[in-house]
Formats: C-alpha cells, structure tokens, sequence
C-alpha cells in the first residue's frame, strides 16, 4: 500500500514579505524604502521576486505610483497576519518590546494623532506607544517631541515638517439660521466669535488671507486651546478656526459645516523632533510624514 506525500509549498523569503507589506501599507516604494532602510529600487526588486515566486501580480505601477490587483489584496491580509505573528513571537522569546515615548499638542494628539494609530500598528506591532502632552509632568524621557510653529519654518528650524496647519471658520448649520455656508467674509464677523488664543492670531490671519479687518461685530468668547474652542463651537456656541484636518470626520458627518471655503489660510507647521536617535523612533517619523501634509508654506 502507497502512502502519498502531499506537495512541500516552497515559501518566499521573509523578506520580500516584509517589503511587500511596507510598499501596500504606505502606498509609496519610495516611503517603504525609507521605513525599512533600503534603496527603492530594493524594494522593488524585493517585490519582483515575490511576484516571480507566487507567479502572481499584485501591484498595477504607473510612474508615480502603486496600486494593489484584487490578488495582492487578498494576499496582504494573509502577510499581514503572518508577519504579526512572527513579530509577537519574536518579543515574547526576546524580551525587547520597544517603547517610544512621544510628547505633542494636546488637539493634535486627540484630533489627528491617535485616529491614525491603529495605522501605525499595522506595520509596528512591536512596538509599544506612550504619549504626553505639552507642557504635562512626568519623569519619561521623551523619544520624539512634536513641536508647532508660527508661520514660515525657519532656516535652522529643527526636525521634520509633517503636517502643514491651515485654518477655517467652523461652526454648527443651527448657527447659521438658513443663511447657508457660503455666507461672505465680513458676514462671518457678525456671528459669536471663538478665540482659541488670547492675541486670536488664528482670527487674525484668517481676516487677513480674506481681506478684511479683525473686527467682531458679535460676542466673543476666548480660550487658551483650539481643542477648547471647538469643543464650544460643537456646543453651538459661536464659530471657531480650525485646522479641516482635524475635524474632517466631523465636517463629513455635517455635524458643523466649513464657511467661506475659498479662503483657507496656512498658519503654520507641525515639526517631529527625534530627542533619542535610533530606528523606532526614525521609522516613527517616517510614519508621520507619511500620514501628513507636505505643502508649501507660502507667506
């Protein structure tokens, strides 16, 4: 009696795994290399050699860009979870989970910072994330510190710009009384008014980019936070300026509404600064430039 032995399946290398997953996670062989510490042009060997091994397509390339076929996104889900796997395992036996601890503005943090974590954690299970805010206590050291700044970035401005901040008026559709969304500048001014800083340099400059001067013609109400004045302006309490960023769940759902969109005004920037070198902390960055804006700042 014959025993038939069923066919080994000759597994790809662990690596070209690895360069496939980074590549479909960024969208970008140029953002893979980066994260992973390879040339593009590695990446893209590496995933050229998966594809020859499983005789398979599982990207469709233009010139600028990568986009998965149906059988490269069936295939992700299954090197996804494989690779979780191994890298479980690896700081079960090993002992070296990684921390990274990142301190940041408080509504960047809330409202553009964790929604993207789970993100991160896709292509970073290893590693383990606290967070602090601005200006909190605490006897961490800090691995990355993400720092705001007014205006045009310096020539010696330290670390990476990885979020320009723009500014809109916001407010909720009740507050508008029917006047619609697309009411002028100066109309704007006529409504109750949120400051999120005392000198309301966010008012200020908005007022600017639109042409008019900084005079409320309404109430006003000031706070110390942005993450303060839009929570009062979802109360209802008057419009606030806000980086759309922020709140583009919120502007999508129609819980507030965007006013005067032609006018949107750059503030400033959103810069990491690496304070303990290493590879966590660097593919951390690399994370956020990928996941942020990387316009101009014009004057």
């Amino acid at each position: 009696m014959s025993v038939r032995h069923a066919e080994t399946v000759r597994l790809p290398w662990l690596n070209t795994l690895v360069a496939f997953e980074a590549a479909s996670r960024l969208g970008s062989l140029t953002l893979a290399a980066a994260e992973l510490n390879l040339t593009p042009g590695a990446v893209s060997r590496q995933i050229k050699l998966l594809e020859q091994s499983l005789d398979v397509t599982l990207f469709q390339r233009s010139h600028n860009a990568i986009e998965l076929t149906d059988t490269g996104r069936a295939f992700l889900s299954h090197v996804r979870n494989a690779l979780a796997e191994v890298r479980k395992g690896v700081r079960e036996v090993s002992g070296q989970a990684a921390n990274l601890t990142i301190r940041a503005p408080l509504t960047l943090m809330q409202r553009w910072l964790i929604p993207r974590i789970e993100h991160y954690h896709l292509g970073h299970p290893g590693v383990d994330l606290r967070f602090r805010t601005i200006g909190a206590a605490g006897s961490d050291r800090i691995d990355i510190e993400i720092r705001y700044a007014r205006g045009l970035p310096a020539a010696e401005s330290e670390g990476e710009m990885f979020l320009a901040d723009t500014t809109a008026p916001i407010c909720r559709p009740q507050l508008l009384a029917g006047a619609g969304a697309d009411i002028q500048p100066e109309e704007v001014l006529a409504l109750p008014i949120l400051q999120d800083t005392a000198d309301a340099w966010s008012w200020r400059q908005w007022c600017k980019g639109a042409a008019i001067p900084f005079e409320p013609l309404g109430r006003s109400m000031v706070f110390d936070t942005d993450e303060a004045a839009i929570d009062a302006c979802l109360s209802g309490l008057g419009v606030a300026q806000a980086n759309t960023v922020f709140v583009s769940s919120l502007l999508e759902s129609g819980s507030i509404v965007q006013l005067c969109p032609s006018v949107e005004v750059v503030l400033g920037a959103y810069y990491a600064v690496i304070q303990t070198p290493g590879r966590v902390p660097e593919a951390f960055v690399t994370w956020l430039k990928s996941q942020g804006s990387q316009m101009e700042l014009a004057k």
